[in-house]
């Protein structure tokens, strides 16, 4: 379909994209137009229509469930393309411009138009202010003037948002050399980390200049801060398209890695940054040598949370320095090792044979089932993670996830469970939910939900067949963050489980301050049953409260029949342990065969 192009529509393009407000989020301010807009003419639709190159978006939009139509059908393109006039179009069935139109002949069903083009400072036509209706009608001159003024108003809201963009732009970039400053790498780290999990690694490479302080006191500031832009300039043009370069302080740069990145990348591009600041340069007539050490990182191979990525980068950047200034020193590697030395003593607690470990894929799933305490039937299952270690033989978790907590490799080790359990439980019967823990330092982490999301939609399991299990003598951190997290993890359809209630030092406190729907009572509980009267009372209040407080209780660590009946009957309704299964892999598979 044939639309008007305007004759400056290179320019318009390039004024529109300096508005940088295409593709952000509603703002009221624009929707107040908008519905001023639709309740002073009484028409069903009104938009802030952008035109784009191949597009229209809606800024703002009051009666259209769509964000975005082809340019090739937008009304909005005839208008833009007539900046010094409101564009009406009585009824669209009745002009030959718009007769065919997909718009026209189908919803939203348009039969009549108005558009007040939005002019930029420079006279370009960015958009309009439009009201819509599905019948056809009249617009006199006043009616004309009235949506001038709005698509003006529109125009202020947009300078506004452009000056506030610059702001921030501003506040986040470093004065002397333009690339990003400290407060605008972490914005950029924190949004690299939420999608790590998600399956998209970054790397950083962290460097500063090899005897720096002695050019500033040799040639004096002057020439120390050209030196600094220099640096940066040659960062720029070392680094891959997508790639951040940050000046986080004195000589320190930090370079933030986007996806895809491996170790070889990192390496690459540290050896292309050494190379291109090998050459000295010449400054106010003065020739300065110039040096790097580069320390580099990648995630979620070394970190999965921000703060841990900049320290695994630091510290690779002090092996560097150590291994003799001009080098690129990868976290992890010989070099890191044998500068640094091991976080741990690794014939006790292998950690970096963990790291390897989930690497390899040398964990592995047992899963434990957990029935109906009347019936006995299966109603789902618990994954519990095991290492098969090449040497040692299988370990058994309460080995090893202390010292993946020891190492910061908790979070990889709960992301690796997670994607595995769903992509394992998929495959069951429909019938059963599955439980997968996760530490609680999760929770009060912005990541949890979208890495929660990502695995669901990546296994393609029911979120109603998860349940996450959370455990109670671990720190969940921000309440006000926990709280949130939570319920949006439970808008996904997902439950929540409150593991090993009794064994730490708040336990009703939690059950008050978080929307748990399970408690899964520790093993102490009943393995004290029928010896401790005191303690059968207890577990009796436990299971009365759950049930005022509407959350189900599961009872671990049932090995006797004498057990389970107990439990019935103070009103226990589910329960694992191996009176019924001990933990096997994929255990369903072998009912199914």
């Amino acid at each position: 379909m044939s639309y008007p192009i305007p004759g400056n529509e290179i320019e318009r393009l390039a004024t529109l994209n300096d508005y940088r407000i295409l593709d952000t989020a509603y703002d009221s301010r624009f929707d107040n137009l908008v519905e001023i807009a639709s309740a002073h003419f009484a028409t069903p639709i009104a938009l802030v229509s952008l035109v784009d190159a191949d597009r229209q978006w809606f800024k703002a939009k009051v009666g259209l469930d769509v964000r975005q139509t082809p340019r090739s059908q937008a009304f909005c393109t005839h208008s833009i393309a007539r900046p010094d006039t409101v564009t009406v179009v009585e009824d669209a069935a009745l002009d030959t411009r718009f007769q065919a139109n997909p718009l026209v002949t189908g919803a939203p069903h348009i039969r009549f138009y108005a558009g007040a083009p939005i002019l930029a400072e420079d006279g370009a036509a960015l958009g309009t202010v439009c009201v819509i209706d599905r019948a056809p009608r009249h617009f006199d001159s006043a009616d004309r003037r009235m949506l001038k003024r709005l698509a003006e108003n529109a125009r202020s809201l947009m300078e506004l948002h452009r000056r506030n963009s610059l702001l921030r732009e501003a506040a986040d970039c470093d004065a002397l050399t333009g690339v990003l400053n400290r407060r605008g790498l972490e914005k950029a780290i924190e949004r690299a980390m939420g999608k790590v999990l998600a399956g998209e690694g970054c790397g950083l490479l962290y460097l500063d200049l090899d005897q720096f302080k002695q050019v500033n006191d040799t040639f004096g500031h002057d020439i120390g801060d050209s030196m600094l832009k220099e640096t940066a300039r040659r960062l720029q043009t070392s680094v891959r398209q997508g790639d951040l370069v940050a000046r986080i302080g004195g000589d320190e740069f930090v370079i933030l890695l986007a996806h895809p990145v491996n170790r070889t990348v990192l390496e690459l591009v540290g050896t292309r940054i050494l190379r291109a600041c090998a050459l000295p340069v010449m400054l106010h007539d003065q020739t300065v040598g110039m040096g790097l050490s580069i320390g580099g990182a990648q995630a979620p191979r070394d970190a999965v949370l921000a703060g841990d990525l900049m320290r695994a980068a630091d510290r690779a950047l002090l092996a560097a320095k150590r291994a003799g200034r001009g080098q690129v020193v990868i976290a992890g590697s010989q070099e890191e090792t044998a500068t640094v030395g091991p976080p741990l003593d690794t014939d006790h607690a292998p950690g970096g044979e963990l790291a390897l470990a989930i690497e390899r894929d040398e964990l592995f799933l047992e899963w434990q089932s957990y029935h109906d305490l009347e019936t006995t039937t299966i109603l789902g299952y618990e994954a519990l993670v095991r290492w098969r270690h090449p040497r040692l033989g299988v370990i058994a978790p309460n080995n090893f996830v202390p010292l993946a907590e020891a190492c910061g490799l908790s979070g990889r080790l709960d992301a690796w469970v997670l994607f595995r359990a769903c992509q394992e439980a998929v495959r069951a019967p429909d019938t059963v939910s599955f439980s997968i823990n996760l530490s609680a330092q999760w929770i009060a982490n912005g990541n949890v939900v979208p890495l929660v999301r990502s695995a669901l939609e990546r296994s393609g399991l029911d979120p109603a067949r998860l349940v996450l299990e959370i455990t109670e003598s671990t720190a969940i951190g921000s309440v006000e963050g926990a709280q949130r997290h939570m319920q949006e993890l439970r808008a996904l359809g997902i439950r929540l489980a409150l593991d090993d209630f009794g064994t730490g030092y708040s336990s009703l406190a939690y059950l008050q301050r978080y929307p748990f729907d399970l408690l899964k009572l520790d093993q102490g509980f009943v393995a004290a049953l029928g010896t401790d009267p005191r303690g059968n009372r207890l577990l009796q209040g436990v299971i009365h409260l759950a049930g005022l407080l509407d959350i189900a209780v599961i009872a671990e660590g049932i090995e006797t029949a004498h057990q389970a009946d107990m439990l019935r009957e103070a009103g226990c309704r589910k329960g694992q342990g191996y009176l019924w299964a001990r933990p096997r892999p994929t255990p369903w598979s072998m009912v199914a065969a």
